[in-house]
């Protein structure tokens, strides 16, 4: 293993206690995998402050003795979700302690040099990637999304793993970082129209329960699948499955530069999902059959522009019932151009919210005394049922019909 004198002196302790932990992770790593040695990465995504204040005091007081170490990020480094809306955490009912504590790790973080984008699609606000760079990702969708989509490498790192990353600019070659591990293990032949991303959604969930932590290649998909489903299945292949990257012939760049490598060598099982499994699916994500809704999210992952669009334009000139709660959660980006092209001011004057920095996975809805929430994200469904908020799984039209009416329609 060759360490470079930057690392070695980290792991002697010159930068303190916090810095020498993580880099010694890297190095265990790096030697149970049986990496040959190690890659330049061109960015670091690191998790949100969700698992730091899952952490409590503990969590918090690690990151802020790390930043005040004097150690800082050596390569780009942005950041996933927080846990509130940053600048307008009061209005969705986040606690001030919450708050403080969550202020707290966010001025650590700057300190240790992040680039504050606060937001699970890091690549609408900046971080394009050409095919094959390696990277080192956190935040599961955004990984299978960055390795299907752009073609570049990054593993499912943990929290530490990540860091260690931001730290040295380097991570193990390991894994997804070597061709060899990206080959195409299970053929999904789609007999099925995909219409809406909340399709993609339940694709992704009926796949990624078969497929597991293994590399599904897709046939028979639409070519021209826009940008939102494409983040929406990855989300749902990850979560439902341990999925880190998806082909789909024809259309994402692995396959396209080698089918026969990456679509074919090394399929070891064929599945067709039909019709059938989709209204199964669709029945599997809805939680409870309550039709009272007091509670609509969407975004997960965030909005881009295009649906801020449609969702604009499916509230105009409406209001949503009193005593619903409508979150539209979005990067601080996408709400950007929405405000400068008015669909944000139609959104709120309807009487939803539009949130930045944050989304209903990582912020506290559980302390909001939510009973029932529609969704169109399979994600968001496996995460907030898991709070013991009642979820109605379907798509964004059905979901912003039941903001309307404050009932979910059969």
């Amino acid at each position: 293993m060759k360490l470079s004198d930057y690392e070695k002196s980290i792991l002697a302790g010159d930068f303190g206690e916090e810095a020498q932990k993580i880099l010694d992770v890297m190095v265990k790593i790096y030697e149970i995998n049986g990496a040959d040695d190690f890659v330049e990465v061109k960015e670091v995504m690191l998790a949100s402050t969700q698992n730091m204040t899952i952490s409590g005091t503990l969590g918090m007081d690690f990151l802020t003795r790390l930043a005040d170490s004097g150690i800082r990020f050596r390569t780009k480094t942005v950041t996933d979700p927080v846990s509130m809306d940053i600048e307008a955490w009061q209005r969705l009912g986040i606690s001030s302690e919450f708050a403080r504590l969550q202020e707290k790790a966010i001025r650590a973080l700057i300190n240790l040099g992040v680039v504050p984008t606060w937001t699970c699609i890091p690549y609408l606000s900046g971080s394009i990637h050409r095919y094959g760079e390696h990277l080192a990702y956190v935040e599961t969708s955004v990984v299978c999304f960055a390795n299907s989509y752009f073609g570049a490498r990054t593993n499912r790192e943990m929290d530490i793993t990540a860091m260690a990353a931001a730290i040295t600019g380097r991570t193990p070659r390991y894994g997804l970082h070597l061709v060899d591990n990206r080959e195409g293990q299970l053929l999904v032949n789609v007999k099925v129209d995909l219409n809406t991303t909340s399709d993609y959604d339940v694709l992704g969930h009926c796949v990624g329960k078969i497929a597991g932590t293994r590399i599904p290649v897709f046939k028979n998909m639409r070519g021209d699948s826009s940008t939102q489903a494409l983040m929406q299945l990855g989300a749902a292949l990850a979560t439902t499955g341990a999925v880190p990257l998806f082909h789909i012939q024809g259309l994402t760049p692995d396959i396209l530069f080698d089918p026969e490598k990456y679509g074919r060598r090394r399929i070891e099982e064929e599945v067709t999902i039909t019709k059938g499994e989709m209204e199964t699916a669709y029945d599997e994500l809805n939680t409870t059959r309550s039709s009272e809704i007091d509670f609509v999210a969407i975004g997960c992952p965030h909005c881009t522009i295009e649906k801020i669009r449609k969702v604009a334009a499916s509230l105009d000139g409406k209001r949503i019932k009193e005593g619903v709660e409508v979150w539209i959660c979005t990067s601080r980006t996408m709400r950007d151009l929405g405000l400068a092209g008015g669909e944000i001011q139609t959104i709120e004057k309807a009487g939803a919210k539009v949130v930045v920095d944050t989304c209903m996975v990582n912020a506290p809805v559980n302390q909001m005394g939510f009973h029932t929430m529609a969704t169109d994200s399979a994600k968001s469904k496996f995460y907030v049922s898991g709070s013991g908020i009642g979820v109605r799984f379907g798509d964004t039209g059905k979901c912003l019909q039941a903001a309307l009416t404050g009932r979910w329609e059969e």
